[in-house]
């Protein structure tokens, strides 16, 4: 039997279908729920996230990766004028999207 609170309040809602995903290792498994806790527009460091897991920023450069590859993050490079990348901007999506990185100018 399950009994469950109906909470009002400081929740998430995450698909089955991402719960039950069994390709992804614990550990990018544990780093995309606590980034799908966070409310939207969250923006997150790698250092952060490594305090607040207890885990190194390497150990969270791995699971990014993983979630890269796996679809629940897409990339998209920040240029400036010149046409260089002054940062990366990373969304994370609750579901596998299918093209999970991209290049974007923004200055066009």
């Amino acid at each position: 039997m399950i009994r469950r609170e109906r909470w009002k309040s400081n929740f998430s809602q995450i698909p089955n279908e991402t719960l039950r995903n069994h390709e992804l290792s614990n550990s990018s498994f544990r780093l995309l729920m606590y980034m799908l806790s966070m409310s939207d527009g969250w923006i997150f460091r790698n250092s952060k996230i490594a305090k607040d897991l207890g885990k190194s920023e390497r150990w969270v450069r791995a699971g990014l990766t993983e979630l890269e590859k796996a679809g629940y993050i897409r990339r998209k490079a920040i240029r400036n004028k010149r046409g260089q990348i002054t940062e990366w901007e990373r969304v994370i999506y609750d579901l596998p999207v299918a093209e999970n990185t991209s290049v974007v100018n923004t200055d066009i």
